[in-house]
């Protein structure tokens, strides 16, 4: 699967920016707390952005203060992230070795991208080695995505990676070094009249929550 022009307007991606951004600051919020640390102060720090796509959470993270940058597999999304933020943004498959230095980045995000890869878990060991702080993912819940997003007109074939929130710990505790792991399932409950966001709020649900957050921090 391509993940060119035709993947994000199948998807009507462009028109979930605001849902995007709000997941982001929801997620660092979340991440924020649970670590005891202050991610949405970027001043003088470097962000990546995992998966970056058209640069929404890019962006941000941009307006957090880090100096960001952003990759992703598709050379369409990384031309439209040039358009839509100032970060840095180029071509890259998270499963290979990213063209970075070890501990150059103090957050790195990757938001919806894990479940579309082969090898998951790579790609969150190839993000920790360059990574001094914290790693933050969200990705499906597999207790519940098929048959939720089937529901919702929202099913993704390309989703060929999906785990139960009890499978990403289990990896990651047997595969990478870290100090501090936290993982839950939650649901972005939203509302909106039109292209109108009226409300929008991240609550946990215990292993049903249709989305699973994970942070890792070193």
């Amino acid at each position: 699967m391509q993940f060119e022009k035709d993947y994000f307007s199948d998807r009507r991606y462009k028109l979930k920016e605001k849902l995007v951004k709000r997941h982001v600051l929801e997620v660092v919020k979340w991440a924020s707390k649970v670590s005891n640390s202050s991610l949405f102060n970027g001043q003088g720090k470097k962000a990546l952005d995992v998966g970056c796509a058209y640069g929404y959470a890019s962006k941000i993270l941009e307006t957090l203060g880090y100096e960001t940058y952003g990759v992703d597999l598709s050379k369409w999304g990384v031309k439209r992230a040039k358009m839509n933020s100032d970060g840095y943004f180029l071509v890259c498959d998270a499963q290979t070795n990213f063209p970075f230095r070890a501990m150059t980045f103090d957050l790195i995000t990757c938001f919806e991208v894990l479940e579309h890869l082969q090898f998951p878990e790579k790609a969150i060991q190839n993000m920790l080695e360059i990574c001094e702080g914290a790693v933050i993912c969200t990705t499906p819940n597999k207790a519940v995505e098929k048959p939720v997003r089937k529901i919702m007109r929202d099913f993704d074939e390309t989703h060929i990676n999906v785990k139960f929130s009890s499978e990403w710990e289990k990896c990651i505790k047997d595969t990478l070094d870290y100090k501090l792991l936290k993982i839950e399932t939650f649901y972005d409950f939203t509302a909106k009249i039109a292209d109108r966001l009226l409300f929008f709020k991240s609550f946990k649900v215990p292993n049903f929550g249709l989305t699973v957050r994970i942070l890792v921090r070193k």
